[in-house]
Protein backbone atom coordinates (compact mmCIF):
# COMPACT_ATOMS: atom_id res chain seq x y z
CA UNK A 1 0.00 0.00 0.00
CA UNK A 2 2.50 2.29 0.65
CA UNK A 3 4.61 1.76 -1.86
CA UNK A 4 1.56 2.21 -4.75
CA UNK A 5 0.98 5.65 -2.45
CA UNK A 6 4.50 6.53 -3.64
CA UNK A 7 4.26 5.34 -6.87
CA UNK A 8 1.27 7.66 -7.63
CA UNK A 9 2.50 10.72 -5.61
CA UNK A 10 5.98 10.16 -7.98
CA UNK A 11 3.36 10.35 -11.30
CA UNK A 12 1.52 13.13 -10.07
CA UNK A 13 4.96 15.22 -9.35
CA UNK A 14 6.38 14.02 -13.10
CA UNK A 15 2.98 15.21 -14.36
CA UNK A 16 3.17 18.53 -13.16
CA UNK A 17 6.43 19.46 -14.22
CA UNK A 18 5.51 18.16 -18.05
CA UNK A 19 2.87 20.97 -17.82
CA UNK A 20 5.27 23.42 -16.82
CA UNK A 21 7.86 22.71 -19.39
CA UNK A 22 5.66 22.45 -21.73
CA UNK A 23 4.47 26.31 -21.76
CA UNK A 24 6.28 27.59 -24.82
CA UNK A 25 8.62 30.61 -24.01
CA UNK A 26 6.95 34.31 -25.39
CA UNK A 27 8.63 35.26 -28.44
CA UNK A 28 10.11 38.17 -28.67
CA UNK A 29 9.08 39.05 -32.28
CA UNK A 30 5.74 37.93 -31.74
CA UNK A 31 5.13 40.50 -28.79
CA UNK A 32 6.41 43.08 -31.14
CA UNK A 33 3.86 42.42 -33.61
CA UNK A 34 1.51 42.69 -31.14
CA UNK A 35 2.36 46.34 -29.54
CA UNK A 36 3.06 47.68 -33.14
CA UNK A 37 1.26 50.84 -33.91
CA UNK A 38 -0.88 50.63 -37.21
CA UNK A 39 -0.03 52.86 -39.56
CA UNK A 40 -2.59 53.65 -41.71
CA UNK A 41 -1.65 53.82 -45.67
CA UNK A 42 -0.16 57.55 -46.36
CA UNK A 43 -4.00 59.03 -48.70
CA UNK A 44 -3.36 62.02 -50.95
CA UNK A 45 -4.76 64.75 -49.26
CA UNK A 46 -6.02 67.85 -51.27
CA UNK A 47 -4.40 71.38 -50.24
CA UNK A 48 -4.51 74.78 -50.43
CA UNK A 49 -1.73 76.44 -52.33
CA UNK A 50 -0.65 80.03 -53.13
CA UNK A 51 2.29 81.08 -55.81
CA UNK A 52 3.91 83.68 -56.95
CA UNK A 53 7.02 82.53 -59.04
CA UNK A 54 6.87 79.43 -61.93
CA UNK A 55 8.86 77.14 -60.62
CA UNK A 56 5.95 77.19 -57.33
CA UNK A 57 3.37 76.68 -59.94
CA UNK A 58 4.76 73.92 -61.83
CA UNK A 59 5.36 72.20 -58.52
CA UNK A 60 1.91 72.68 -57.41
CA UNK A 61 0.56 71.49 -61.19
CA UNK A 62 2.52 68.63 -61.29
CA UNK A 63 1.73 67.35 -57.66
CA UNK A 64 -1.99 68.03 -57.57
CA UNK A 65 -4.75 66.25 -56.49
CA UNK A 66 -8.50 66.22 -56.32
CA UNK A 67 -9.45 69.08 -54.46
CA UNK A 68 -6.71 71.15 -54.76
CA UNK A 69 -6.77 75.00 -54.43
CA UNK A 70 -3.68 76.61 -56.48
CA UNK A 71 -3.79 80.41 -55.99
CA UNK A 72 -1.79 82.79 -58.40
CA UNK A 73 -0.73 85.78 -56.76
CA UNK A 74 0.31 88.46 -58.86
CA UNK A 75 2.07 88.06 -62.43
CA UNK A 76 4.34 84.92 -63.28
CA UNK A 77 6.50 85.23 -65.83
CA UNK A 78 5.89 81.88 -67.90
CA UNK A 79 9.78 80.41 -70.08
CA UNK A 80 7.85 77.27 -71.38
CA UNK A 81 3.84 76.22 -71.85
CA UNK A 82 1.99 75.70 -68.50
CA UNK A 83 0.82 71.92 -68.87
CA UNK A 84 -2.64 70.92 -66.93
CA UNK A 85 -1.96 67.04 -66.84
CA UNK A 86 -3.30 65.92 -63.49
CA UNK A 87 -7.62 65.21 -63.43
CA UNK A 88 -10.04 65.66 -60.69
CA UNK A 89 -12.82 64.18 -60.22
CA UNK A 90 -16.56 65.31 -60.81
CA UNK A 91 -17.08 65.59 -56.97
CA UNK A 92 -13.63 67.49 -56.36
CA UNK A 93 -12.36 69.23 -58.66
CA UNK A 94 -9.22 71.08 -58.90
CA UNK A 95 -8.87 74.77 -58.84
CA UNK A 96 -6.28 77.17 -60.56
CA UNK A 97 -7.29 80.56 -59.65
CA UNK A 98 -6.28 84.07 -59.79
CA UNK A 99 -3.07 86.20 -61.01
CA UNK A 100 -1.69 87.01 -64.24
CA UNK A 101 -0.01 84.45 -66.51
CA UNK A 102 2.34 86.74 -68.80
CA UNK A 103 3.91 84.02 -71.72
CA UNK A 104 5.85 86.73 -73.86
CA UNK A 105 8.99 85.02 -72.74
CA UNK A 106 7.73 81.16 -74.12
CA UNK A 107 9.62 79.92 -77.07
CA UNK A 108 8.05 80.41 -80.69
CA UNK A 109 5.39 78.87 -81.60
CA UNK A 110 4.48 77.86 -78.16
CA UNK A 111 0.54 77.98 -76.16
CA UNK A 112 0.21 79.86 -72.72
CA UNK A 113 -1.51 77.15 -70.94
CA UNK A 114 -2.34 73.54 -72.11
CA UNK A 115 -4.83 71.71 -70.42
CA UNK A 116 -4.88 67.87 -71.23
CA UNK A 117 -6.89 66.93 -67.51
CA UNK A 118 -10.04 66.92 -66.87
CA UNK A 119 -12.08 68.28 -63.59
CA UNK A 120 -10.49 71.40 -63.29
CA UNK A 121 -11.66 74.91 -62.65
CA UNK A 122 -9.91 77.37 -64.19
CA UNK A 123 -10.95 81.09 -63.01
CA UNK A 124 -10.62 84.99 -62.14
CA UNK A 125 -6.71 85.23 -64.15
CA UNK A 126 -5.44 86.63 -67.09
CA UNK A 127 -3.28 84.36 -69.42
CA UNK A 128 -1.93 86.90 -72.47
CA UNK A 129 1.34 87.51 -74.83
CA UNK A 130 2.22 83.71 -75.39
CA UNK A 131 3.39 83.18 -78.81
CA UNK A 132 0.24 80.83 -80.08
CA UNK A 133 -2.43 80.19 -78.89
CA UNK A 134 -3.47 81.63 -74.61
CA UNK A 135 -5.53 78.56 -73.77
CA UNK A 136 -5.85 75.46 -75.12
CA UNK A 137 -8.16 72.45 -74.20
CA UNK A 138 -7.65 69.15 -75.82
CA UNK A 139 -8.05 65.40 -74.74
CA UNK A 140 -9.86 65.73 -71.65
CA UNK A 141 -13.05 67.26 -70.57
CA UNK A 142 -15.68 68.41 -67.68
CA UNK A 143 -13.24 71.83 -67.49
CA UNK A 144 -15.28 74.45 -66.08
CA UNK A 145 -13.55 78.33 -66.95
CA UNK A 146 -15.29 81.51 -65.34
CA UNK A 147 -13.96 85.44 -65.43
CA UNK A 148 -10.94 84.23 -67.83
CA UNK A 149 -9.24 86.81 -70.23
CA UNK A 150 -7.29 85.86 -73.27
CA UNK A 151 -5.44 88.95 -74.52
CA UNK A 152 -2.97 89.75 -77.05
CA UNK A 153 -1.52 86.12 -78.04
CA UNK A 154 -0.10 84.83 -81.12
CA UNK A 155 -3.13 82.98 -82.39
CA UNK A 156 -6.91 82.01 -80.33
CA UNK A 157 -7.63 83.30 -77.18
CA UNK A 158 -8.82 80.18 -76.12
CA UNK A 159 -9.42 77.08 -78.00
CA UNK A 160 -11.04 73.56 -77.63
CA UNK A 161 -9.80 71.01 -80.08
CA UNK A 162 -7.97 67.61 -80.35
CA UNK A 163 -11.18 66.14 -78.29
CA UNK A 164 -11.67 68.23 -76.03
CA UNK A 165 -15.13 67.82 -74.59
CA UNK A 166 -17.70 69.01 -72.19
CA UNK A 167 -15.96 72.47 -71.29
CA UNK A 168 -18.05 75.20 -69.79
CA UNK A 169 -16.74 78.41 -70.67
CA UNK A 170 -18.41 81.44 -68.43
CA UNK A 171 -18.17 84.96 -68.59
CA UNK A 172 -14.72 85.22 -70.26
CA UNK A 173 -13.15 87.73 -72.48
CA UNK A 174 -10.86 87.03 -75.30
CA UNK A 175 -9.51 90.01 -77.02
CA UNK A 176 -6.65 91.55 -79.10
CA UNK A 177 -5.69 87.87 -80.33
CA UNK A 178 -3.55 88.64 -83.38
CA UNK A 179 -1.36 86.20 -85.76
CA UNK A 180 1.40 88.47 -87.08
CA UNK A 181 2.91 85.61 -89.18
CA UNK A 182 -0.04 85.31 -90.79
CA UNK A 183 -1.42 88.51 -91.10
CA UNK A 184 -4.45 87.95 -88.24
CA UNK A 185 -5.65 84.82 -90.98
CA UNK A 186 -5.75 82.74 -87.71
CA UNK A 187 -6.40 84.06 -84.42
CA UNK A 188 -9.87 84.05 -83.09
CA UNK A 189 -11.19 85.10 -79.70
CA UNK A 190 -12.43 82.00 -79.12
CA UNK A 191 -12.00 78.49 -81.45
CA UNK A 192 -13.78 75.13 -81.39
CA UNK A 193 -13.16 74.27 -84.77
CA UNK A 194 -11.42 70.99 -86.39
CA UNK A 195 -11.71 68.07 -84.26
CA UNK A 196 -13.32 69.33 -80.65
CA UNK A 197 -15.31 66.86 -78.82
CA UNK A 198 -18.83 66.97 -77.61
CA UNK A 199 -20.93 69.21 -75.38
CA UNK A 200 -18.53 72.51 -75.43
CA UNK A 201 -21.07 75.08 -74.36
CA UNK A 202 -19.94 79.12 -74.15
CA UNK A 203 -22.11 81.51 -72.06
CA UNK A 204 -21.77 85.13 -71.12
CA UNK A 205 -18.90 85.63 -72.99
CA UNK A 206 -17.34 88.53 -75.07
CA UNK A 207 -14.79 88.58 -77.97
CA UNK A 208 -13.74 92.25 -78.89
CA UNK A 209 -10.55 93.15 -81.89
CA UNK A 210 -9.26 89.58 -82.29
CA UNK A 211 -7.54 89.84 -86.20
CA UNK A 212 -9.94 86.97 -87.48
CA UNK A 213 -13.03 85.78 -86.28
CA UNK A 214 -14.79 86.60 -82.43
CA UNK A 215 -16.27 81.80 -82.20
CA UNK A 216 -14.81 79.91 -84.88
CA UNK A 217 -16.40 76.67 -85.13
CA UNK A 218 -14.72 75.92 -89.14
CA UNK A 219 -14.80 72.15 -89.23
CA UNK A 220 -15.87 71.26 -85.74
CA UNK A 221 -17.66 67.87 -86.11
CA UNK A 222 -20.16 68.23 -83.02
CA UNK A 223 -22.64 70.67 -82.21
CA UNK A 224 -21.56 73.80 -79.65
CA UNK A 225 -23.75 75.89 -77.59
CA UNK A 226 -23.10 79.73 -77.50
CA UNK A 227 -25.64 81.62 -75.39
CA UNK A 228 -25.72 85.44 -74.52
CA UNK A 229 -21.98 86.18 -75.59
CA UNK A 230 -20.96 89.51 -77.87
CA UNK A 231 -18.64 89.36 -80.89
CA UNK A 232 -17.61 93.25 -81.58
CA UNK A 233 -14.70 94.58 -83.53
CA UNK A 234 -13.27 91.72 -85.13
CA UNK A 235 -11.47 91.13 -88.38
CA UNK A 236 -8.43 94.17 -87.79
CA UNK A 237 -6.04 91.76 -89.93
CA UNK A 238 -5.19 92.31 -93.03
CA UNK A 239 -5.94 88.70 -93.73
CA UNK A 240 -8.63 87.72 -90.85
CA UNK A 241 -12.18 87.09 -92.04
CA UNK A 242 -14.05 89.48 -89.33
CA UNK A 243 -16.66 87.55 -88.53
CA UNK A 244 -18.72 87.36 -85.04
CA UNK A 245 -20.11 83.79 -84.98
CA UNK A 246 -18.65 81.57 -87.72
CA UNK A 247 -20.69 78.37 -87.84
CA UNK A 248 -19.09 75.94 -89.44
CA UNK A 249 -17.30 75.23 -93.26
CA UNK A 250 -17.89 73.83 -96.04
CA UNK A 251 -19.47 70.22 -95.94
CA UNK A 252 -20.54 70.11 -92.24
CA UNK A 253 -23.92 69.48 -91.82
CA UNK A 254 -23.90 70.09 -87.99
CA UNK A 255 -26.54 71.81 -85.80
CA UNK A 256 -25.44 74.54 -83.86
CA UNK A 257 -27.17 76.21 -80.90
CA UNK A 258 -27.01 79.95 -81.29
CA UNK A 259 -29.46 81.95 -78.20
CA UNK A 260 -29.48 85.68 -77.52
CA UNK A 261 -25.75 86.79 -78.66
CA UNK A 262 -24.65 90.12 -80.06
CA UNK A 263 -22.60 90.19 -82.72
CA UNK A 264 -21.37 94.64 -83.64
CA UNK A 265 -19.35 96.29 -86.08
CA UNK A 266 -17.58 93.18 -87.30
CA UNK A 267 -15.20 93.37 -90.49
CA UNK A 268 -17.73 90.99 -92.17
CA UNK A 269 -20.91 89.17 -91.19
CA UNK A 270 -22.02 89.02 -87.74
CA UNK A 271 -23.29 85.17 -87.68
CA UNK A 272 -21.65 83.12 -90.88
CA UNK A 273 -22.92 79.45 -91.54
CA UNK A 274 -20.00 79.34 -93.46
CA UNK A 275 -21.32 76.39 -95.65
CA UNK A 276 -22.55 74.60 -93.23
CA UNK A 277 -25.77 72.93 -94.38
CA UNK A 278 -26.65 71.41 -90.57
CA UNK A 279 -29.84 72.88 -88.73
CA UNK A 280 -28.48 75.86 -87.06
CA UNK A 281 -31.13 77.13 -84.30
CA UNK A 282 -30.39 80.89 -84.01
CA UNK A 283 -32.60 82.37 -81.63
CA UNK A 284 -33.12 85.75 -80.05
CA UNK A 285 -29.69 86.90 -81.62
CA UNK A 286 -28.79 89.85 -83.98
CA UNK A 287 -26.57 92.76 -84.20
CA UNK A 288 -25.39 95.60 -86.08
CA UNK A 289 -23.18 97.44 -87.58
CA UNK A 290 -21.74 94.09 -89.13
CA UNK A 291 -20.07 95.64 -92.53
CA UNK A 292 -21.51 92.79 -94.96
CA UNK A 293 -24.28 92.27 -92.84
CA UNK A 294 -26.24 90.62 -90.04
CA UNK A 295 -26.75 86.93 -90.97
CA UNK A 296 -25.40 84.70 -94.23
CA UNK A 297 -25.54 81.05 -95.27
CA UNK A 298 -27.60 79.72 -92.86
CA UNK A 299 -29.88 76.82 -93.10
Amino acid sequence: MKTNFKLLLMCCIISFTACETNDAPVNEAETAIDNQEVVPEKSLTAKNSTVSNENALRTAVASAVAGDIIKISGTINLTKTLELAKSGTSSSKITLTGGVLNCSGLPSGSWGVKVNGSYWNITDMTIRNAPDCGLVFQIGGYNYVYNVTTSYNGDSGLQIYNGGHNNYILSCKSNDNYDAANAGENADGYACKLSAGKNNVFEKCSANHNSDDGWDLYGQPYSVTIKNCTASNNGFGSNGDGNGFKLGSAGQKVAHTVTNNTATNNLAWGYDGNGNTGRITITGSGGSGNKKGLFTRLY
